[in-house]
């Protein structure tokens, strides 16, 4: 699954990747779309980047570019192309109906705008914005209803971000919110159920053979993990009742690893559905194995290398 290219919608994205999260910067590179990642890097932050839609984002600006430079040096200190993965509270991410849709991207555009206008609380004219058009309800019918994913975020975040990198000699040649980036790494044929989550948020996503179903995102209490346990049980009633068939299993990315989150979800009973992570130490080469956190805190990281 392909979402937002690069900013020129060429056909892949940049084979560099970081992530710039609450917790520090995570970047990567792989040769190929199908390649483990060759090269890792992680450098913590401790309350640099407030996650949301509030400026400033960095509240210590010169301490993320330090990390930022040595993480991407770590990489490649010439690489100048990469995609850039922030942090889902910092974007809105929203699936849409039409009925119809024009055959020029640059038409569909002005239409998207105008349907986020009473959706995401920022201006929709002034703000970045993607979109994707995903497979058409009844793709046997001719200009039968689509729907379209469609990413929103603030022009004055996206500038923070993006000048971050420029000034560390860097191209942001994609942005992806990291949820979004994270389906990438997701099996392409089957239904699958993906949480992820944040510092303050959670997001669940539901594809089916590749196909974007459910796209899902709810703040939550660092105080009260059952929130977080809520909008599990919500996806998961959501897929057996759309899907019709039953859950078999979760794919986990995020912060909170397979097993912390199977404990807020016992809060009320027992929970039955394997929880697994959706990248292991499979997708790094032997060189590349992150030692200081988890390899699936590099999930939306693999993913943004798979697009």
């Amino acid at each position: 699954m392909r979402f937002f290219p690069t900013s020129l919608q060429s056909a892949m994205r940049p084979r560099r990747a970081c992530e710039i999260a609450p917790d520090g910067i995570f970047a990567a590179r792989a040769t190929g779309t199908e390649s483990p990642l060759d090269a890792t890097a992680y450098v913590p932050l401790h309350g640099s980047l407030s996650a949301g839609l509030e400026l400033p984002v960095f509240q210590d600006r010169a301490a993320v570019s330090s990390a930022l430079k040595s993480a991407l040096d770590s990489i490649d200190p010439n690489g100048r192309d990469w995609t850039l993965i922030l942090p889902d509270a910092c974007t809105r991410v929203v699936l849409l109906d039409f009925d119809t849709l024009p055959a020029k991207p640059q038409e569909i555009l002005p239409l998207v705008r105008f349907r986020l206008r009473r959706i995401v609380p920022f201006d929709t004219e002034t703000a970045a914005v993607s979109f994707q058009v995903l497979k058409a309800a009844n793709s046997t019918v001719k200009d039968g209803p689509v729907q379209v994913i469609a990413a929103a975020m603030p022009s004055e975040i996206r500038e923070e971000f993006e000048s971050l990198m420029r000034e560390n000699e860097c191209e942001p040649g994609a942005l992806l919110p990291t949820t979004l980036a994270a389906i990438a790494a997701m099996p392409d044929t089957g239904s699958q159920l993906l949480v992820h989550t944040g510092q303050r948020s959670i997001t669940t996503a539901i594809t089916r053979n590749g196909d974007l179903v459910l796209y899902r995102r709810m703040e939550h209490s660092e105080a009260d993990p059952g929130e977080m346990a809520q909008a599990v049980l919500v996806a998961a009633a959501y897929y057996e009742d759309i899907l019709h068939t039953q859950l078999e299993e979760v794919w986990v990315a995020g912060f909170e690893t397979p097993e912390v989150l199977k404990t807020h979800l016992e809060i009320d009973g027992e929970w039955r559905i394997p929880l697994r992570s959706l990248v292991t130490s499979e997708a790094f080469s032997a060189s590349a194995v992150p030692s200081q956190v988890a390899a699936s805190r590099y999930t939306s990281v693999v993913g943004a290398l798979r697009g």
